[in-house]
């Protein structure tokens, strides 16, 4: 199966995820070839990442997570026999997969003994790689060894989010669904459902009782089928048009993103105290002046991200600059990230450009001078490595909390469509199978009213039958909030034929399709269903003809009486109902109404039938898809 655009979050956090190790690989590369390391050197340090890799991906049991895990801690020790102490023993990568692998009760207490023992490595025997500057050495690797694996954990943790999201993004639907439902059952059942049971108790009273206690009690229930049709309507008609309040989703970053960016934040601020302390041993002043800006700088991160704070926490960055420049420059990756984030390209990635070269300009004007250890061109590509990592990190949470509102948001919309659907189906619903029930009891209850006078056996049958049809509109009205409810063209034909005989109406039915796919059979079943009523509510006929054909793409329904003259006589400034255009618009067919000569009016509804292997199935060539077809306009 191709991607397609609804798999973009996705795909956009993996990318960012995978190009954040990339940027990790590069730095510690170049770390290793500062050291002296040849290519045994540079690799065998990187043994433990693919485990890493794996384990950020989130998706697997907790026993393969254990295994991954103790996969990354023997793989970080693998370089020792080889190499020796010839790259920097900084176990990011097991803090890292601590935090990804463990539960967090005992991920954490791990991360910060690792943090510690990275720190600690200076003090061990034998270790005279920055001889004289083991304290700031051990620092520095407690720094790495935090940074790096507090970036892994909360781009893999994020980009975890937004998976799971993604892949959950119908099921608030499907409870929003569920839910409304249940409410929509409800309601119509306290609304309607007595309301039916009322007339079928009607019904059957007067089925039991001699022609004039039973004219009565006919009267009641005619009366109160029409009073309870005109409901049906009124409801439908405000289910469709009812707003539904707005859900929106939260507009602040997820929580760990947040976290996670104030931590790395705060370590290179430790970093920027570190290094002053380096470059200006014994300037306290310096030092303490420094301490409050950082400080400042923190409670700026904690703030609401308001344009105000983002450009004062900007000019607290740059400004310091030209008074501490051999330390505060650690704080430009913040700045870039967020750069990133608040301004459009391609003006943010020039100013970016800008800032990074001149950022490696300084690192190399500075390497004759052993500034901060940066001795040779490979140890500031390294440092360049690492404010490129920072700046990578900032953009990401920014923009991976981003997609985390948008797909939150989207949640929320699917789930506001879902309810907006079920709505609009309820109501067409109620409006064409509900209404047509009622109207057919109003209009066999006349009948045999008048049936009272002249033939009380054949009037006893008619309202004996009228009991049927309302428990039959209260089985309908269960169905209507439950799946969609299907009704059977054959089923319809035949309640249309007696119908139609009951209001004196001769029905010619010609059917010439076969067996038809069951969304299509309701679909047709519909739209008689409506055009019959129409004929009965709207029309003086004496003769209806009902005719179900193959078309070369579809099947076609078509339905005529000889009436409308005279009821357009009669009502003159009558209109057609919206009933043909909302099933119209439900069904995905195309319906057309108009008169014709005379006192002729037809219906026209066309549906094209979705393509099946072989040949088609009902009489007529298969079609290439479902069209689309949903107008309602009047025939020429």
């Amino acid at each position: 199966m191709g991607r397609t655009a609804d798999d973009l979050p996705l795909r956009l956090a993996r990318a960012m995820l995978w190009a954040s190790f990339g940027i990790l690989v590069y730095i510690r590369a170049f770390s290793a070839l500062d050291g002296g390391a040849d290519l045994l050197g540079v690799l065998l340090p990187m043994a433990s990442y693919p485990p890493l890799v794996a384990l950020s991906m989130w998706c697997w049991s907790p026993a393969a997570r254990y295994r991954l895990f103790a996969a990354v801690v023997l793989l970080y020790f693998l370089p020792y026999p080889f190499v020796g102490q010839s790259w920097d023993w900084m176990p990011w990568t097991v803090a890292a997969a601590a935090l990804c692998a463990l539960p967090t009760r005992i991920a954490w207490p791990l991360f910060v003994l690792g943090v510690a023992a990275s720190g600690a490595l200076v003090l061990l025997p034998g270790f005279d790689a920055y001889p004289g500057l083991e304290f700031q050495a051990g620092v520095g690797y407690m720094i790495v060894t935090a940074d790096d694996g507090l970036i892994v954990f909360g781009l893999s943790r994020l980009v975890m989010a937004v998976t799971r999201l993604h892949q959950t993004r119908e099921e608030l639907a499907r409870t929003a669904l569920s839910r409304e439902r249940l409410r929509l059952d409800g309601e119509l059942r306290r609304l309607l459902g007595g309301k039916l049971r009322a007339i079928g108790f009607r019904m059957r009273t007067a089925a039991r009782q001699e022609p004039g206690e039973a004219r009565h009690s006919l009267r009641e229930g005619i009366e109160l089928a029409r009073r309870t049709m005109a409901e049906v309507r009124a409801t439908a008609g405000a289910y469709r048009v009812d707003a539904l309040e707005k859900i929106s989703a939260p507009i602040e970053s997820p929580r760990p993103a947040r976290r996670v960016l104030l931590a790395v934040l705060v370590i290179q601020c430790l970093l920027v105290l570190k290094n002053l302390l380096y470059v200006r041993p014994g300037d306290w002043p310096a030092f303490a002046s420094a301490a409050v800006l950082l400080v400042v700088i923190v409670i700026f991160q904690v703030l609401p991200q308001s344009r105000a704070v983002l450009v004062a926490q900007s000019l607290l960055i740059l400004l310091p600059l030209a008074v501490f420049p051999d330390a505060w420059d650690r704080l430009l990756s913040i700045f870039t990230g967020k750069l990133l984030l608040n301004v459009r390209p391609p003006r943010s990635w020039m100013i970016v450009g800008v800032v990074l070269g001149g950022h490696l300009a300084w690192f190399l004007h500075r390497i004759d001078r052993n500034y901060l250890f940066i001795d040779d061109l490979p140890a500031a590509l390294a440092n360049i490595g690492g404010h490129v990592m920072i700046m990578w990190l900032v953009y990401c949470l920014g923009r991976l909390s981003g997609l985390l509102t948008v797909l939150e948001r989207t949640r929320h919309e699917l789930a506001q469509a879902a309810v907006r659907r079920e709505r609009l189906r309820i109501a067409g619903d109620l409006h064409d199978i509900l209404g047509y029930s009622l109207s057919a009891v109003a209009l066999k209850g006349e009948v045999a009213e008048r049936l009272l006078g002249t033939d009380p056996a054949r009037a006893r049958t008619q309202i004996t039958a009228l009991g049927s049809l309302v428990e039959q509109a209260l089985v309908e009205l269960d169905s209507i909030t439950g799946d969609r409810v299907e009704l059977r063209l054959s089923s319809e034909i035949d309640a249309a034929r007696e119908v139609l005989a009951s209001a004196g109406i001769d029905a010619v039915v010609r059917v010439e399709t076969g067996p038809l796919p069951a969304a299509l059979d309701t679909s047709l079943a519909t739209v008689l269903r409506e055009g019959v009523t129409n004929v009965l509510r709207h029309s003086q006929a004496g003769t209806c003809e009902i005719t179900v054909s193959g078309t070369a793409g579809g099947v076609r329904l078509r339905l005529v009486n000889d009436g409308a003259a005279l009821r357009e006589e009669a009502e003159p400034t009558k209109r057609r109902g919206t009933g043909l255009d909302s099933i119209a618009a439900r069904t995905g067919g195309r319906v057309t109404a108009g008169h014709r000569t005379g006192e002729i009016f037809e219906v026209l509804a066309e549906f094209a039938v979705p393509a099946e292997p072989g040949d088609g199935p009902w009489g007529f060539p298969p079609v290439s898809g479902t069209q689309a077809l949903s107008d309602v306009r009047p025939l020429p």
